[in-house]
């Protein structure tokens, strides 16, 4: 099914619902989402009440935006997998699954050591 993209406002303004739905869906399939969520309000509250400075916020942001960024891909991974083999065990897909947690792991080590940084050195 090939269909052409608009670039209309009505086309642009039904691209964002899409995306708000899977922001959403996220949280619907992640457990962790809400782990995520926690620390993210944590660190901006940090943020806000240790005055850090803009460049100290552009690193927090960041690490916010590279763990949410993975765990969203992370979510994609194991639907598209669990679609794939119908949720049935395949070694191939296992592999495939825990290196895509492990980049989420990465990314949430790398935002504790960016908020280490900017609130304990």
């Amino acid at each position: 099914m090939d269909q052409k993209k608009t670039m209309s406002v009505h086309s642009r303004i039904r691209s964002f619902g899409y995306a708000f739905n899977g922001i959403s869906q996220v949280f619907k399939q992640e457990p962790n989402a809400k782990l995520h969520l926690l620390a993210t309000l944590l660190a901006i509250t940090a943020g806000i009440i240790r005055h850090i400075n803009l460049t100290q916020w552009v690193a927090i942001i960041f690490a916010i935006a590279l763990v949410w960024i993975t765990e969203a891909f992370n979510t994609c991974l194991e639907q598209l997998c669990d679609f794939c083999c119908n949720k049935e065990f395949h070694p191939s897909i296992k592999i495939i699954k825990d290196i895509s947690a492990g980049a989420v792991l990465i990314a949430a080590l790398t935002s504790v050591v960016i908020g280490i940084i900017v609130f304990f050195l």
